[in-house]
């Protein structure tokens, strides 16, 4: 017998000649590609938003007390950190004021009645500074590391209704740069070793 008799087909020239096993996809091979392509999706992770003191996630905003330690000093928030920066290089002692300020809301107030006289680059430069000051306040403090982590892949917001920069802003089209950076870090840490 030959062998495509063994497999049901005729020996001959018609087309059911060739065995199965010359196609380049047998019909298995077909109905399996059909489902994957057809299959629904995962559904999109849901958001998260942060912002008010008395809802999750407080600790993602730059206003949480978590304190910093940075070039010897600690700064109370990550606020007062990234505020005292805009001065650190070239007003250090305007820097030292805005890390001793008594919250992180003074600590932006003092910063912008001085905004005359913060680094000239600044607009170049706070978005990598932002980051550098997120890596610091959550690698020293594991718990919000963890924290951070257990977010999985969903979309970050800081739900801000008067920022538009850092936050989504009023009509929730911001630019979300907090959010986004928070996103950055969180991926560089899923991609350290635990």
């Amino acid at each position: 017998m030959d062998v495509d008799e063994q497999d049901g087909l005729a020996a001959g020239p018609s087309h059911h000649s060739r065995s199965r096993r010359s196609h380049p996809r047998s019909n298995r091979e077909l109905r399996q590609e059909e489902h994957r392509r057809w299959r629904p999706r995962e559904p999109e992770p849901q958001p998260l938003l942060f912002y008010n003191r008395d809802e999750p996630y407080y600790e993602f905003t730059n206003f949480s007390h978590h304190p910093i330690e940075f070039r010897g000093r600690v700064y109370p928030t990550s606020e007062h950190l990234f505020q005292a920066h805009k001065f650190l290089d070239y007003h250090p002692d305007i820097a030292e004021r805005i890390r001793c300020m008594p919250s992180p809301s003074a600590a932006l107030r003092e910063a912008t009645r001085l905004n005359r006289l913060r680094r000239a680059d600044w607009y170049d430069v706070n978005v990598g500074i932002m980051d550098m000051v997120l890596e610091a306040k959550f690698t020293q403090h594991p718990s919000l590391q963890r924290l951070l982590l257990e977010t999985g892949d969903r979309p970050l917001f800081e739900n801000s209704p008067v920022d538009s920069f850092w936050g989504i802003g009023e009509d929730a089209n911001g630019r979300n740069e907090l959010g986004k950076a928070l996103m950055r870090l969180r991926e560089k840490l899923q991609r350290m070793p635990h």
